[in-house]
């Protein structure tokens, strides 16, 4: 039997974890950029694990999965990507997100999660730098963690290349080639990769590769922002991260001081068509005042932030969806065009199980758990409808701890 050859497009965590797993099974693999390698959303991502963060028992799953990888990655890898087994902790205040809370809580269990209800007292003692207040619900999952995002990406390329996959930075995909009804490789600013698999997972750039196919990908790219401060005292890195569900806020031991980062109303949505030749991300155009406005809304329950100075604040654009999932899976009527996008913010955590599920629906036709509940088929009826796409995309990334 012919060796599987696979071209996969876009360096960030997700294809660089596609890239890996298929090479690690013998897949003759290209991973193609067109920037620097895992320079662009991933690294400027805030890197939580977030099991307890959705109710979808596939995403729970995934999510599951993604967490233990990142626990036992340097072991069982030789890599470091800075994993930090904290625990988590959520928090509700109104009867809304208590039943959000309670939803989230039971889909984990069923997953057989540990996930268990705290009082204040204790989760301020987690937590110093929280003040809980007149919280309605509570909720510890000592799995949870974080990790360094600009380290991920990097140590899957490596592996890729150790397992035989070629690295081609700074290269840009011009179009995808098809031959009898099947993709038969891209043409890129180097010359032509002939290929059995094409894996579009160019994060902001997806739905502009997947038009060179003739496909429709319903992604809307819009900003997420995050700052780090200088270092304060009292924060230390087993701290608990911090979620807030009615202001959908996160905050995270990150450098000595606090990352705080959150979903406002009425984000900064981008069209990718309109992102000029070169683009990166470095180039986008970022406001802290949207941070700050969060900071305001939770202030009093993170004190240490009203007058901590920021040492860091960065941005990308994850791409959203109509239902806040990822794409993951072929594409009908395209044989050999995969996608691997749509991270609705949470790519980053979710690539080693995406990763390793694609690889294996790529090379044996199946996957466990089945992907086809992220199939893009789900989404045909926003083809032709991009205002009613970005009013969906928009709704599950506005206040999304809320979705």
């Amino acid at each position: 039997m012919a060796t599987l050859s696979a071209v996969v497009i876009g360096s960030g965590a997700l294809g660089a974890s596609v890239a890996y797993h298929l090479a690690r099974r013998g897949a003759e693999v290209a991973l193609v950029e067109q920037h620097a390698l895992g320079s662009q959303t991933s690294p400027r991502a805030a890197g939580l694990t977030n099991t307890k963060a959705v109710s979808q028992p596939i995403m729970v799953r995934l999510q599951d999965e993604a967490t233990e990888t990142l626990a036992t990655f340097e072991r069982d890898t030789g890599r470091s990507v800075g994993f930090v087994r904290s625990g988590s902790l959520k928090a509700a205040y109104t009867e809304a997100g208590e039943r959000k809370l309670t939803k989230d809580v039971e889909t984990a269990r069923a997953r057989g999660i540990e996930v268990r209800a705290i009082a204040p007292s204790e989760a301020e003692r987690l937590a110093p730098w929280f003040v809980v207040g007149a919280s309605r619900a509570l909720a510890h999952v000592p799995s949870d963690g974080y990790l360094d995002p600009a380290t991920l990406p990097i140590a899957y390329i490596q592996l890729a290349q150790q397992a035989g996959a070629r690295i081609v930075p700074f290269t840009r995909v011009t179009d995808v080639l098809r031959a009898n009804g099947k993709v038969a490789g891209v043409a890129t600013t180097l010359g032509d990769m002939r290929a059995d698999v094409v894996v579009d997972a160019a994060g902001a750039w997806t739905v502009l590769v997947a038009a060179n196919a003739g496909i429709t990908v319903p992604l809307v790219p819009v900003r997420h922002q995050l700052f780090i401060t200088e270092p304060l005292t009292g924060v230390q890195p087993q701290h608990p991260v911090v979620r807030l569900i009615e202001a959908s806020v996160y905050v995270r031991h990150e450098r000595g001081g606090l990352m705080v980062g959150g979903y406002e109303d009425a984000p900064r949505v981008v069209d990718a068509a309109a992102l000029p030749t070169g683009f990166q991300m470095a180039d986008l155009e970022l406001d802290i005042g949207v941070l700050r406005s969060l900071v305001e809304e939770v202030a009093d329950h993170f004190p240490l932030l009203r007058d901590a100075p920021v040492a860091i604040h960065r941005g990308g654009l994850p791409t959203m969806t109509p239902d806040g999932m990822p794409i993951l899976g072929a594409v009908h009527g395209a044989d050999g065009f995969y996608v691997a996008s749509g991270c609705c913010v949470g790519g980053l955590s979710l690539s080693p199980a995406a990763g390793r599920a694609l690889a294996d629906l790529i090379l044996d036709g199946r996957s466990e758990p089945d992907l086809s509940p992220l199939s893009v088929e789900r989404f045909r009826a926003f083809a032709n409808d991009p205002a009613a796409l970005t009013a969906a995309g928009v709704d599950h990334y506005a206040r999304k701890y809320m979705k």
